[in-house]
């Protein structure tokens, strides 16, 4: 495995690092600290800012106003952009990770044309309408249904866990439309307008004080049958393909780097026994561990990227990335927290306690829920022993 960049790659590495330095404000980085979100409108302003300089969509091609880097200048803007300290942008996440290349493989001209530039712009925001309150993991239980009349479909019910569903304009979602066969064969994916009336949003707040999900309602909201993406009662297939996307970009390899290096800065100003924590041999072995699984890490999203070039779609081996990623980063979070000592029970005394006490606490925080979004852990085990490791169900 040749891991090594070429002299242009390095010369396109050092301009990324070069920009994203210069670039990257510290009320950006204030705000991001811990894996916590910016506020919408400056989330928007960055995702604009990065559309100007024609890096907002690294992986789409420039016909849609994304950058059409190969696969290896994306992961190298990826990477370098998680160590920067820059923002994982859910508009980003959505829009582009998720739904650009779904209707780039399944969606009509029409649809590709009508919203690919607008979510690449940032002008028009997206919403994921896929849990319910009795479909999470088993997403295939959803019981929100769309039944055809005419041109439309009426959708009832609701979704659950939605991200950005107060501030977005449109959704994508799957509804149920047949009950006669097994459940994953009547679901279809449909594009919703969220100003469509009978739609009420109600904002969830979590633990850290923020909103950033929301319950979504649907009474008999009417959806023009030409936002149907792919075939009727075919919308199943295309939503697995759109969580392999999400699993491939769900944890950047930077990001879980960069959050363990911010744990060697921070041991290396912390005294521990009358010199730094860096110098005891207890947590350097903990540290050593952790350095040699967040390599493994990088060398499996390598072999992955390789498949990706070749042409290859990311396919169930990206349950690796997301079952291993979630649980690594994780841990990274329980030695940082752990490096603070008795500071890691700080929530608000940001001032007082500096940043990398706030960053050590959101960020633990934050990560109890990274084995559970974007499909449980538990799911992930079941897909990669069933559909990579080819193991029976029983």
């Amino acid at each position: 495995m040749q891991i090594s960049y070429s002299k242009n790659e390095e010369k396109f590495r050092d301009k990324v690092r070069l920009w994203l330095k210069e670039n990257v404000s510290d009320e950006i980085k204030d705000q991001t600290l811990g894996g916590s979100s910016l506020d919408t409108e400056l989330m928007v302003k960055w995702h604009k800012k990065l559309y100007q300089k024609g890096w907002v969509a690294p992986e789409i091609d420039k016909k849609w106003g994304g950058s059409g880097f190969s696969q290896t200048e994306n992961f190298i803007f990826g990477y370098e952009y998680a160590r920067s300290g820059a923002p994982r942008l859910k508009t980003k996440l959505i829009a582009i990770g998720m739904l650009t290349p779904l209707l780039l493989q399944f969606g009509t001209k029409e649809q590709q044309e009508r919203f690919i530039p607008d979510m690449i712009s940032g002008e028009i925001q997206w919403a994921q309408g896929y849990s319910e309150p009795d479909a999470g993991s088993d997403l295939a239980n959803l019981s929100t249904e769309a039944v055809l009349d005419g041109d439309d479909f009426i959708v009832n019910g609701q979704k659950i866990w939605t991200s950005m569903a107060d501030y977005a304009h449109w959704m994508f979602m799957l509804v149920r439309t047949d009950t006669s066969g097994k459940k994953q064969q009547g679901i279809s994916f449909l594009l919703v307008d969220l100003k469509s009336p009978g739609i009420t949003i109600r904002p969830t707040e979590a633990l850290t004080d923020h909103e950033p999900f929301c319950e979504v309602f649907f009474d008999n909201v009417r959806v023009p049958k030409e936002n149907l993406v792919g075939k009727i009662n075919e919308g199943w297939n295309i939503a697995k393909v759109l969580l392999e996307h999400e699993r491939l970009n769900a944890f950047p390899v930077g990001e879980v780097i960069a959050a363990l290096e911010i744990v060697v800065k921070n041991a290396e100003k912390i005294n521990f026994r009358g010199k730094p924590l860096l110098e005891d041999p207890v947590f350097r072995r903990k540290l050593a561990v952790l350095d040699v699984d967040c390599k493994a890490f990088l060398y499996t999203f390598f072999r992955i990227l390789s498949k990706l070039q070749s042409g290859s779609a990311p396919g169930p081996e990206t349950s690796f990335l997301k079952a291993y990623g979630a649980e690594l980063y994780q841990r990274v979070m329980d030695l940082s927290i752990e490096v603070m000592g008795p500071y890691g029970q700080s929530w608000y005394n940001l001032k007082e306690y500096g940043n990398p006490v706030h960053q050590a606490t959101m960020g633990w925080v934050n990560a109890r829920s990274l084995t559970i979004w974007g499909g449980a852990s538990e799911i992930q085990r079941t897909i990669i022993a069933t559909q990579v490791l080819k193991l029976p169900r029983k």
